[in-house]
């Protein structure tokens, strides 16, 4: 990539080396050391050393913490996701012993976005894996090609098509629970087609052979011979002929049934109706292109693969209750829309098409200028939400005055026009978003394979970023920022081998757009982070897109020459314009948080003297010189404080291991890491009382101060939930008997699945994690705590599934509940031990008050609500355990919308919104367990063999403390209702004083 690569550090001659230890990429400012590798013919790129096997729990130890120093990681630095799973290692192993080379065995993979799932065909195999998963609970499905039925010698030439038949998982961050598999063979144009990949019934594939007719018209003779001997008009015909891109899409209202379309650069449009009794084909359109017959001015360049490239469809996703779905074909000028109708027959018919390659400049590309020799649209992708068109575009140029020829390579965004009905006019539907964007406006020339090779990707961070796959193996990150493009490459060296494929990381949060993730074909899946691309971008030299570098060796001496060390990042590739103003500049780049020189002072002293204190306890002058360096200018998160807080609640413990999974949970160091920042967070608060910080903030950043202590309660909250857990897995292993594994206990019930979402949640939220095991994120990032709630809300019916068993389903929300109330009454109990702490609550809204916190509790809270008054014949018992289940959230919910109601009042903000949810919330839960009492109280008085837990005492016990509860918060149509029915005189005066007060 356009970054050097990490620092280098001393190595002891006598130590044996280790796998840490492996050898990193030359820096580009050393290339005269290049032909000096170990390794011939290693890129001078600046991509980390994941080519060598190493384990996973070294992968993620940065190559800065060697000599045991914590330095900040380069924020330029790709990111290790995660390696293959085993069996794909193991198969790429049988084939190096075998001597076959991963081409020639099928190296080929792809990332299909809309299902998150990665593949990689290895000899006559399909694997297909969730990369987002931990390497602990990373399953992999073995898809076996028939081989000798279908492919033979062909199987590097499939073209792959991963279907999302889950119509419930369209568009969001769910896994999908039904995904379908296409295969179609480029040359021989054979069909495979897996109805359900997750289904063991349906693990035989349905195959589909063309026939002689149509083997005879692409100039192949048998599907499983190859022609040694072919004339030149031969091979043309044939590669003109292969299938050059597929699409395939589940069949609303048809179980396993999907339909697939090819298109080949003959212009043919080849239609496959896939079921589990057999695949349908027929040749449905014949696109006329332009492309010349022969090379003309463009000589070798021209070797007649023609047109037309590539098929998308325009909405990525869609309804299963659409009866049609529209595509787009890119040919050599034109973009052309199809329809298919799937209530019809799988009819095809066309919509429009518009010319984006001619004289009119506005519509597009204009050609036939000076110097233009010719015009390659090779890719078109289309955004989520089928509005936006872009189309990679490549221009083989001549200098007139040089007589030099260079490629031009060009980005061509489209959006539709507003008001037409594509179905009805026959006006141009698409106009340009924003001009022509020139990646590189003079690149080495390159010829048509590798042109033809190249793939577009859109939709990651930075917003509007866009990436080009090259053929030979590298990713350039486009980004156009302040006026001028900027790319970042990743790249590997020769022997990590070639990127296969790129995609955008699901974002926790829909709204949002998220990294862009990297399959490589021997070093695992990567990440580029987006203050990599924002900071490690150059301005586009003369440079290529491929690995073969730059037309111009000029460029690298400029970019030597023009290298800048700007704060506190590491050295890159940049050029003078770009960075040459130093801070100003990186300043005002948009969605990177930076810290200023006096942040770093602050930040530098405060751990100084914190450590120090740590040893011997002294304080002595820390506050004045804290002052000094501006520590106390900055209230809230931003806070040096806070800070130093964070990072101390945050800690990931180096010595957990993401390969035991579900064990992680069962092991007494997760508890000991737990207390182990409890008492070092103690020891901040002391640190902080001692040196008078504590006064300072309290007088002066109170919200800071605020933020601090939630992070003693948020610490406590996490402790108190891992007991939880322990206490779950004790009852259950001691209820389910020795038949189950330890694991299998650890890895069932309501908590354990939540704590696999909020840790899924905040590893796609920070990259750096994602090598890490759900349940190790979830228990190191204390600080986000708010996202169990958010999860409790968003992903409910995943914890609760309508499919369970109802006493399954109650058992769960109950456990839910459990933990919801354990997290807010502990920290309750933290406010209370620790009030003298805290600064005056004027105006500041507690963490367990914040809305996501409330809509997590109303959200577990309705579940329970629905169960006690839409479940008849429910066992008694159960029914008291709802109740009080519901009880405790019930005044866990309320004690929050009223601190958010008087944090709201104090500031002199709007709140009647607030206040009037606030109060049907709180008649609705309290109305409902009164009724609930009143039905125990029914059902003791007329059973005749009276229950031990609905006796008199009980229930007047049940009646008090809800009375309680309504009392505190106002309720007084439930306080009437009580009064009334237990008769009690001196209670409803007390009410009646209270109401006309």
């Amino acid at each position: 990539m356009f970054s050097t690569g990490p620092k280098k550090k001393k190595n002891n001659p006598r130590t044996p080396p280790t796998l840490s230890d492996s050898p990193v990429t030359p820096s580009p400012l050393r290339r005269t050391s290049f032909n000096d590798t170990a390794i011939p013919n290693r890129p001078p790129t600046g991509t980390p050393a994941p080519w060598t096997p190493r384990l996973s729990v070294l992968a993620r130890v940065p190559q800065v913490n060697r000599n045991g120093k914590e330095d900040d990681n380069d924020p330029i630095k790709p990111v290790f996701v995660s390696e293959f799973p085993k069996v794909v290692c193991d198969e790429q192993a049988t084939s190096l012993q075998r001597r076959v080379s991963f081409e020639d065995c099928g190296g080929y993979g792809g990332i299909d976005k809309s299902t998150s799932l990665a593949w990689i065909i290895c000899g006559s195999k399909v694997f297909v894996w969730s990369y987002l998963s931990p390497a602990s609970s990373m399953n992999c499905v073995v898809l076996e090609i028939p081989f000798n039925d279908v492919a033979n010698y062909d199987t590097g030439s499939w073209l792959v098509s991963v279907v999302n038949c889950d119509s419930s998982s369209f568009g969001s961050n769910k896994a999908a629970k039904h995904v379908a598999v296409v295969l179609c063979n480029r040359k021989t144009r054979a069909v495979i087609y897996w109805p359900d990949i997750y289904s063991q019934s349906s693990n035989a594939p349905v195959t589909s052979l063309a026939s002689s007719d149509e083997l005879e018209a692409v100039g192949e003779k048998t599907p499983f011979k190859r022609q040694t001997r072919q004339s030149k008009q031969e091979t043309d015909l044939t590669e003109l002929n292969a299938f050059n891109s597929v699409i395939a899409s589940v069949v609303p209202g048809y179980s396993l049934a999907c339909i697939a379309l090819a298109c080949s650069s003959s212009g043919e449009l080849w239609q496959f109706e896939c079921s589990p009794t057999g695949i349908r084909r027929r040749k449905v359109y014949e696109i006329i292109s332009h492309f010349p017959l022969k090379g003309g001015d463009l000589g070798k360049l021209v070797s007649n693969k023609g047109y037309p490239r590539s098929l998308t469809w325009r909405f990525p996703y869609h309804s299963s209750k659409e009866s049609n779905r529209q595509f787009l074909v890119l040919t050599d000028c034109e973009l052309q829309c199809f329809r298919v109708e799937f209530s019809s027959g799988m009819n095809i018919s066309r919509l429009w098409s518009q010319e984006i390659v001619g004289t009119d400049a506005e519509l597009g590309i204009k050609k036939d200028l000076a110097g233009q020799k010719g015009i390659w649209p090779l890719d078109v992708q289309v955004d989520d939400h089928g509005k936006v068109i872009t189309i990679l575009v490549a221009t083989f140029c001549k200098d007139r005055i040089s007589s030099s020829s260079y490629m031009q390579y060009s980005l061509l965004t489209m959006q539709y026009k507003s008001g037409l009905d594509v179905e009805s006019t026959n006006e141009r539907i698409l106009e340009k978003k924003v001009p022509i964007e020139v990646i590189i406006p003079k690149a080495r020339v390159e010829d048509e394979d590798f042109l033809f090779s190249m793939r577009l990707r859109i939709g990651g961070k930075p917003s509007g970023s866009t990436v080009i796959i090259s053929g030979d193996g590298t990713a350039t990150v486009s980004h156009y920022h302040r006026n001028a493009t900027r790319l970042y490459q990743f790249d590997l060296p020769y022997d990590a081998g070639k990127v296969l494929d790129a995609s955008v990381l699901p974002s926790a949060d829909d709204y949002e757009e998220g990294a862009w993730v990297v399959l490589t074909e021997k070093a695992g899946i990567w990440v580029i982070p987006e203050k990599a691309v924002i900071l490690g971008g150059v301005e586009p030299p003369e440079r290529s897109l491929s690995r073969k570098g730059s037309s111009n060796e000029r460029s690298a001496q400029e970019e030597t020459r023009n290298l800048t060390f700007t704060g506190n990042f590491a050295p890159r590739r940049a050029s003078s314009e770009a960075w040459g103003s130093g801070d100003r500049q990186r300043a005002a780049l948009s969605g990177i948080t930076r810290r200023t020189a006096q942040d770093e002072e602050s930040e530098a002293l405060l751990n100084r003297f914190f450590n120090e204190f740590l040893s011997s306890g002294q304080v002595d002058g820390s506050l004045e010189k804290l002052e000094t360096s501006g520590s106390f200018e900055r209230d809230g998160e931003t806070n040096v404080f806070v800070r130093m807080s964070k990072s101390i609640i945050d800690t990931l413990a180096k010595h957990w291991t993401t390969t035991r999974g579900a064990e992680i949970l069962s092991m007494a160091v997760v508890s000991t890491q737990l207390l182990e920042k409890q008492q070092k967070h103690q020891k901040f608060l002391h640190f902080l009382a001692l040196s008078k910080c504590h006064d300072e903030l309290c007088s002066r950043q109170r919200h800071a101060l605020q933020i601090i202590l939630e992070h003693g309660e948020k610490l406590s909250a996490m402790i108190q939930l891992r007991e939880l857990q322990n206490l779950i897995s004790q009852n259950r292993s001691t209820g389910v008997g020795s038949s189950n594994s330890n694991v299998d206990i650890q890895m069932s019930g309501a908590l354990w699945d939540m704590i696999q979402l909020v840790g899924e949640r905040a590893r796609r939220n920070t990259v750096l994690l994602m090598d890490r095991d759900n349940a190790e994120v979830f228990y190191s990032k204390v600080s986000d705590l708010e996202n169990f709630f958010y999860c409790s809300d968003a992903e409910l019916e995943y914890v609760i599934r309508p499919e369970h068993l109802l006493a399954i389903q109650i058992q769960r929300a109950c456990e839910l509940s459990n933990a919801c109330v354990s997290i807010i009454r502990t920290c309750f109990d933290y406010k209370n031990e620790n009030h003298l702490w805290y600064p005056p609550p004027e105006g500041l809204t507690p963490w367990y008050c914040q809305p996501v916190v409330r809509k997590g509790i109303w959200s577990v809270g309705s579940v329970l609500l629905q169960f006690l008054n839409d479940t008849s014949g429910l066992d008694k018992t159960v029914k008291l355990e709802l109740y009080n289940h519901l009880e405790a959230l019930t005044e866990v919910l309320l004690e929050a919308y009223s601190g958010a109601v008087t944090a709201k009042i104090e500031r002199g903000e709007e709140h009647k919104g607030l206040l009037n949810e606030y109060w049907e919330r709180r008649d609705a839960l309290l109305e409902s367990l009164y009724h609930q009492v009143k039905e125990f109280e029914a059902t003791y008085k007329d059973s005749i063999v009276v229950a031990e837990e609905f006796n008199e005492e009980a229930t007047m016990k049940i009646t008090s403390h809800l009375l309680s509860i309504a009392k505190r918060h106002g309720c007084y149509k439930v306080m009437w209702t009580i009064c009334c029915d237990v008769n009690d005189s001196e209670l409803l005066r007390n009410v009646m004083v209270r109401l006309t007060t």
